[in-house]
C-alpha cells in the first residue's frame, strides 16, 4: 500500500511539473546600458544576462551584469563599479509579437575607487520594458530600470549616492 500511494504521488508530482514546464528553457542576451547616478557622473557600458521561465513564461527569473565605465568622485578618483542584478521579469503577453514586462530585483554591487575607500553593497532596483519578437528564436527589448543603492566608505565623509535611472537596449536569444 505504502509503495502505491508512494508511486501515484510521484507520478502525479511528475506530470504536475511537466505540464509548468515550457518550451522556450532559457533566454541569454546582451545590451548596451546607459547608468544615470546621483552622486557621479553617468556612464555607458554593455552587459550580459540569462533568463529562465519560473512556473511559466509569465514569470521569469533574470541574472546579469553590467560593465560600466568608470566615473570621477573627484580629479585623479575614479569610481569602478560593476553591478550584478537577480531579480524576476512579470511579462504581460509572453507569446505576442510585442510583449510589455516590469522586473524588480536585488543588486550588488562591486565597488573600487583609486583614492577612497568605497565599500561594495546591495541594493534593489524596480523597472519596466517591452520585448520584440521579429522571430521565434529572437527578441529585441528596450528597458528603464531604477536603481535604489548607495556606497558606504570614506568618500568626503558621506556614502556615495548611486541611485539613478539605467536604460538598457539589448537581443535575446531563446533557447
Amino acid at each position: 500500500m505504502k509503495r502505491t500511494v508512494t508511486g501515484v504521488l510521484l507520478v502525479a508530482g511528475w506530470m504536475i511539473a511537466g505540464t509548468c514546464v515550457p518550451a522556450q528553457a532559457i533566454d541569454l542576451y546582451g545590451f548596451a546600458s546607459y547608468w544615470d547616478k546621483g552622486d557621479v557622473k553617468g556612464k555607458g557600458g554593455l552587459g550580459i544576462g540569462v533568463g529562465t521561465p519560473l512556473i511559466s513564461e509569465h514569470l521569469r527569473l533574470d541574472g546579469r551584469v553590467y560593465f560600466i565605465g568608470a566615473s570621477s568622485l573627484s580629479p585623479g578618483n575614479e569610481l569602478t563599479m560593476i553591478p550584478f542584478d537577480f531579480g524576476i521579469q512579470l511579462h504581460l503577453m509572453p507569446n505576442a509579437e510585442l510583449d510589455p514586462y516590469g522586473l524588480a530585483g536585488i543588486s550588488y554591487i562591486y565597488a573600487d575607487a583609486d583614492r577612497s575607500d568605497v565599500d561594495s553593497s546591495f541594493g534593489t532596483y524596480l523597472g519596466g520594458g517591452l520585448e520584440w519578437s521579429p522571430v521565434s528564436f529572437l527578441r529585441l527589448f528596450g528597458e528603464c530600470i531604477y536603481r535604489f543603492q548607495e556606497l558606504n566608505g570614506r568618500y568626503q565623509g558621506n556614502t556615495v549616492d548611486v541611485s539613478g535611472l539605467t536604460a538598457n537596449l539589448g537581443v535575446k536569444f531563446i533557447f
